[in-house]
């Protein structure tokens, strides 16, 4: 056998070289030394697998190295054609055909095959070529092949660890960048499931973080990738010990199950398809995080090298999960006090800063509360910090509760609080009323006693109140009007509010003042009511408004208006609108019953739109008019015009339902509420009541006398009984009767009256 590479020939059984001729016998001898020689080397066992063929393929020659590479036995392989033989990988047909073509085509041909040999996978490599001789003809044709399954594992474990230190770099990258937690662990899911093919998982996966609820620790779920909905339903929050993820992170340690029939993966779900799991802890020393879990295709097999990986990508997300974490507690800390969970001093003066700026900006009006708690020290000073910390939480939830949602409170330290009520208003009166109002639900709410580790205990504000912006003031000067109005209320006996600017505590002090004669006269029975007369054109009486007059424990009477809005404001409306009710109809009970009120066809009786609209508005009327005995037809309920608009169908039902029981009802104030003249028509009237701003002067104003007279003219139409209010001269009277009115109220005829004043009145003109 010759290779196309040797030079060397025979001649006449003597071997030729390139410079002499040997004599047959020394060659002979030199020949079987290389031989020997030869079968050394090619049977050695770090030479590569040689297989000779001859130009049909048939097997001449094979070296031991074959025999263990291809594991087969003499009798497998004599005589037998290359294609023939299994164990080479040759045997379809159609590759060792195309096998054949290339090698007679290009000299050479590559192939590769997988084998399990002894039970062990192995890769080979081979390459079948052409042999020559000395004048490059084609002699035969040799195998030869080698084992590179160390090789491939090597270059597969070289190439899995750059993936896997490409994949934790972009981690890590993730982990250092500015974004939220939940960001980046959905970031860092979605790169992951997207680079690591090796592990042959299923592109499925969350990531779930670690959360206490009172005493009770579970898993809420942070990122997801291409899970089922009926996975996001069952697994948002999981128990510690439940499932395969609350396993892990009671356990803290990584756990593998290789399918859905693992009696550890109790959530099931109609639908769901086999699956396997990696569920790795994510954990800062020996604190869980969260837990990472992939999804894996059923009968994947656990691999050491996986899990090790898998560590490695939850320390990652570990690092970035703290690193946020503590960003997040330096941030809560720089923003907010951390025994009320309120805001801090900073985020105060911040929102303050822009709640100027706005005003200014809008030209809105704002208020600045400055609350501070009395004799605080001496709870921490008798009872310890422990129970002055839970009084200042309770104080701290209280102020929440009792304010909207879009005011704001913040702990300045100790027992000081600030509230911020914003963009409250336009008018400089209107926000400070609306301030007093939330000042006294906080003192009421602060007042109210505190239980505290078996302590009864009593703590009462004191608060000051700047309104802003009144020139160029900082948001550091705001701060201190209030506080300097806080410190005027602690100097005037404590528990109480003062305004900074003097007006503004005058009119503070002045609602306070009326809301306390309010609450005293209804409680003590003083309130008094009095009675303006309805008449015809000749004077003649044929019904009457009744006026509260509040008395104030000075013995004055309070204005009304101003009493009618504390009281609306504060809720007082209500007894005290019940109180009207009940107390007309008994005096016009009284009177009929005493022939005094012959000539009195009905009594007027203002109602507030917060009774009005009260859900059980008609069965009070009902039952004082049950109570008192009185004739139902002679009570007309008069209703501001605004308080219709604002009640719209609900204003319909009501008055119905009134009507039913015999009332009539009166639109007072008519022409001043912006009304439509299609809705008024569906309202159920009896009377309509024309504003006195319309009345007075009428004779002389030829707009206001238009008005009136197309007034006059659709109550005509509607069938309604017109009542002219305001009327206090003869030419006023003059001109309303010529127009057709009929009825009239006003200072012309009579001024409000009290109740013996108008007795005796309806018993001259009866």
């Amino acid at each position: 056998m010759v290779s196309r590479r040797d030079k060397q020939v025979f001649i006449d059984d003597c071997y030729v070289g390139t410079t002499e001729i040997v004599p047959n016998k020394q060659w002979q001898e030199f020949d079987s030394h290389r031989a020997v020689y030869l079968e050394n080397i090619l049977n050695a066992p770090t030479t590569m697998a040689i297989i000779a063929m001859d130009l049909d393929f048939a097997i001449s020659y094979y070296n031991q190295s074959a025999q263990r590479l291809f594991h087969f036995q003499s009798s497998d392989v004599d005589g037998r054609r290359l294609g023939e033989i299994p164990a080479l990988g040759l045997s379809d047909a159609n590759r060792f055909k195309e096998l054949v073509a290339t090698v007679k085509s290009s000299g050479e041909c590559y192939y590769s095959l997988e084998r399990v040999v002894l039970g062990s996978y192995r890769l080979i490599e081979a390459v079948v070529s052409g042999i020559y001789d000395h004048q490059q003809q084609l002699m035969g044709f040799i195998l030869n092949a080698q084992d590179v399954t160390s090789r491939r594992l090597q270059q597969e474990r070289s190439t899995r660890k750059a993936a896997e230190e490409q994949c934790l770099g972009v981690l890590l990258r993730l982990s250092l960048d500015n974004m939220d937690v939940e960001t980046f662990l959905q970031q860092s899911l979605e790169s992951l499931l997207k680079s690591i093919p090796w592990l042959n998982v299923l592109p499925k996966g969350a990531i779930f973080l670690t959360e206490q609820h009172e005493q009770k620790k579970t898993l809420r779920m942070a990122a997801k990738y291409q899970l089922n909905k009926a996975v996001e339903a069952s697994c948002n929050q999981i128990a510690f010990g439940y499932c395969v993820c609350g396993r892990v992170a009671l356990q803290k340690e990584l756990l593998f199950i290789a399918d859905t029939h693992d009696n550890r993966h109790e959530v099931q779900y109609s639908g769901m398809e086999p699956h396997g799991h990696y569920s790795v802890p994510l954990l800062l020393s020996n604190d869980l995080l969260g837990v990472l879990t992939l999804y894996l295709p059923p009968g994947h097999g656990e691999k050491e090298s996986d899990k090790a990986f898998l560590r490695r990508i939850a320390d990652v997300l570990s690092i970035g999960i703290s690193k946020r974490q503590t960003e997040s507690a330096l941030e809560y800390e720089a923003q907010y006090d951390g025994l009320t969970t309120l805001p801090n001093r900073n985020q105060i003066i911040l929102h303050i800063d822009r709640a100027l700026a706005r005003a200014r900006r809008h030209g809105h009006i704002g208020a600045v509360m400055f609350i501070d708690l009395d004799h605080f020290k001496n709870i921490n000073d008798s009872l310890g910090h422990n129970i002055g910390d839970e009084v200042l939480r309770q104080v701290s939830r209280r102020l929440v509760d009792t304010l909207r949602k879009e005011d704001m409170v913040a702990r300045l330290g100790g027992d000081e609080f600030v509230v911020l009520l914003s963009e409250e208003g336009f008018n400089p009166r209107t926000v400070a009323q609306q301030a007093q109002l939330v000042a006294e639900k906080i003192r009421d709410a602060v007042s109210q006693t505190y239980v505290v580790s078996s302590y009864l205990l009593n703590v009462t504000p004191s608060i000051g109140i700047a309104l802003f912006p009144e020139n160029n003031e900082t948001t550091t000067e705001v701060l201190q009007q209030a506080d300097t109005a806080m410190y005027r209320a602690k100097a005037e006996g404590r528990n109480c509010t003062r305004f900074f600017l003097p007006v503004m505590q005058m009119l503070a002090n002045e609602r306070l003042t009326v809301e306390q004669d309010l609450r005293w006269a209804l409680d003590e029975g003083k309130y008094q009511l009095y009675y303006q007369p309805q008449v015809d054109s000749v004077g003649s009486i044929v019904g009457a408004e009744v006026l509260l007059r509040c008395p104030g424990r000075d013995g004055n009477f309070n204005r009304i208006d101003l009493c009618i809005d504390v009281a609306e404001s504060t809720g007082l409306i209500l007894p005290i609108g019940e109180w009207i009710l009940r107390e007309a109809c008994q005096k016009l009970k009284y009177w009929s019953d005493n022939g005094i009120a012959k000539s009195l066809q009905h009594l007027c009786i203002n109602i507030s739109p917060k009774q009005f609209l009260q859900r059980d508005f008609v069965s009070l009327v009902q039952r004082v008019i049950n109570e008192t005995n009185v004739d139902a037809q002679r009570i007309v309920l008069e209703i501001t015009e605004s308080s219709l608009i604002d009640a719209k169908m609900d204003a319909i039902e009501t008055m119905k339902a009134l009507k039913e029981l015999g009332i009539r009802v009166a639109m007072d104030d008519f022409g001043t509420g912006y009304s439509s003249l299609s809705y008024i028509t569906q309202l159920p009237l009896d009377i309509l009541k024309i504003d006195r701003s319309f009345v007075s002067g009428i004779s002389h104003d030829h707009k206001n006398a238009a008005v009136v007279e197309a007034l006059m003219a659709m109550a005509r139409q509607l069938d309604l009984y017109l009542i002219a209010e305001g009327v206090e001269t003869s030419e006023d009277l003059e001109f309303l009767v010529q127009k057709g009115c009929k009825y009239f109220q006003g200072f012309h005829f009579s001024r409000p009256q009290s109740v013996n004043e108008f007795t005796a009145y309806m018993e001259r003109h009866s």
